[in-house]
Order: C-alpha cells, then sequence, then structure tokens
C-alpha cells in the first residue's frame, strides 16, 4: 500500500506523481501533469474539477473542525505516523 497525503501532492504534483507510477509499476507520462487539459469525455460529477489545475483551496480545510474532531483525534494518535502526528500539531 502506497500512502498519498493531499498536501505532498499539492506541493510536488510531479515528485508525487512519479512515486506513484513507480509504485504501480508504470512507465512515465508526461500528460499527467497536465491531466486538466483532456479533451476525453469526463462522466462524474466531479467533471468541473477535472478541467481545473491542481489548488490548494483544500490544504487543511479540516481544521475548522478541528475542535469538534478533538475527541477522535486523541483516540488515534497512537497509531499516527510521525509525520502525520507533526502535522496534526502532536
Amino acid at each position: 500500500m502506497l500512502d498519498v497525503a493531499y498536501e505532498e501532492v499539492v506541493d510536488d504534483l510531479e515528485g508525487q506523481a512519479r512515486r506513484l507510477f513507480d509504485f504501480c509499476g508504470l512507465s512515465w507520462d508526461d500528460r499527467c501533469l497536465s491531466f486538466h487539459k483532456t479533451q476525453r469525455p469526463v462522466t462524474t460529477s466531479s467533471n468541473v474539477q477535472v478541467r481545473q489545475p491542481l489548488y490548494r483551496d483544500s490544504v487543511s480545510r479540516w481544521r475548522r473542525f478541528e475542535a469538534d474532531l478533538e475527541p477522535l483525534l486523541a483516540e488515534l494518535e497512537g497509531c499516527l505516523r510521525p509525520a502525520e502526528a507533526i502535522a496534526l500539531g502532536r
């Protein structure tokens, strides 16, 4: 299993995409970096988002719910990897 963090993808799309391709044993294709320029039909409810470049709007959006999530975060604390714990300020 490969862990992929949204924030890392936003910060380094090419590096994270290449890591994913390597993990899956796939050959690299530069078109992955311009995914939003595809002309193929998109029939999902996210079709508008597929046509946009990567954006940062959702980075840390969860923080507005942090106080409500605190009991859950406390329970999960022992399961967090070091990088996750740092990202959560723990």
